[in-house]
């Protein structure tokens, strides 16, 4: 049987999507108060389970009869006052998972993120090798994520069959959370852009890769980066823009007017007077300029990315 965990999330519910067709039978775990995608509603061969992740017991009842896992259920958070929550959800979750996973000799495949990688000092691209390394700038998210990757790797030394994917920015048509609310702004008419550049990855290449590498046994006791393309955000805002025919952001913000922006939301959200969303460690992954590398997949599975610019249309329709 095969068990997807973050079932309801934007990931893990493409990943059960995916199965399903493939005439798969899927367990699949979901929060209490989460509601089920309506893609995923109604299906004969789904079978759902109310778990928490931090909770090894709840959990030890879904894993009976479980030869394959794919951990999507994570937290992302680039708030500092979300850091115990953080560390409760990807690390203690994974270590679950990871514990689990070696009493029922399941193969899992993890859903990391590049956030648990280096900055690849010694190259123009970040790899699989690149070292993480610490200092006291790096987001609690990142070190949550880094964290939860090391109890995989413990859990490999200690037999465990499984496969770590770092995605870099995941982005997809049914995106209600993360990314989407980049575009959403330009909808509004975003003046301003971010001067760094990232990576991305469309949700649908992510999930296909995931389960490929899932259904390739041969292939263990390693990591992936996963990425498309990398582009500044200036490029990426443009080509949206273009698409929805609106007015592209032409401003940059200078790393003064982010430190700025930052201190004024967290000084309102002091006052109760707003929620911050733009926080130190957003404005400060912002700036940054990273480059991925995404040879090691495309090599391992001779993969073809989707197109972006058939990514930026579904998102726009």
């Amino acid at each position: 049987m095969i068990l997807v965990t973050g079932g309801t999330g934007f990931i893990g519910s493409l990943v059960i999507k995916d199965l399903l067709e493939m005439g798969k039978s899927v367990l699949a775990i979901k929060r209490k108060d989460s509601l089920i995608p309506e893609k995923l509603q109604y299906k004969s061969n789904l079978f759902w389970f109310d778990a928490d992740i931090t909770d090894y017991f709840s959990l030890a009842d879904v894993f009976q009869n479980v030869s394959q896992v794919y951990h999507c259920a994570g937290m992302v958070s680039f708030d500092p006052a979300d850091r115990e929550k953080l560390m409760k959800v990807n690390v203690e979750g994974t270590t679950h998972i990871v514990n689990l996973c070696l009493d029922k000799k399941a193969r899992l495949i993890y859903v990391s993120s590049v956030a648990a990688l280096g900055d690849g000092k010694d190259s123009r691209f970040i790899n699989e090798k690149s070292k993480w390394e610490w200092n006291p700038k790096q987001s609690a998210y990142s070190i949550s994520k880094f964290e939860a990757e090391r109890e995989v790797w413990r859990g490999i030394a200690e037999g465990l069959d499984a496969v770590i994917v770092n995605p870099t920015v995941v982005i997809g048509a049914e995106d209600n959370a993360n990314a989407s609310q980049l575009f959403s702004l330009i909808e509004k008419g975003l003046k301003y852009y971010p001067t760094g550049s990232t990576g991305f990855v469309d949700v649908e290449d992510l999930a296909s890769i995931m389960i490929r590498l899932m259904n390739s046994p041969e292939i263990k006791e390693t990591n992936f980066l996963i990425n498309n393309v990398n582009l500044s955000y200036q490029e990426l805002f443009t080509k949206y823009a273009t698409i929805i025919k609106k007015n592209p952001p032409s401003i940059p913000t200078s790393r003064y007017l982010l430190a700025f922006a930052w201190r004024a939301q967290k000084l309102l959200s002091l006052l109760g007077l707003s929620k911050s969303k733009l926080t130190k460690d957003v404005a400060r992954s912002s700036v940054k300029k990273n480059v991925y590398s995404n040879e090691k997949i495309t090599k391992t599975l001779n993969y073809v990315f989707k197109p972006l610019d058939l990514s930026l249309e579904e998102i726009s329709r």
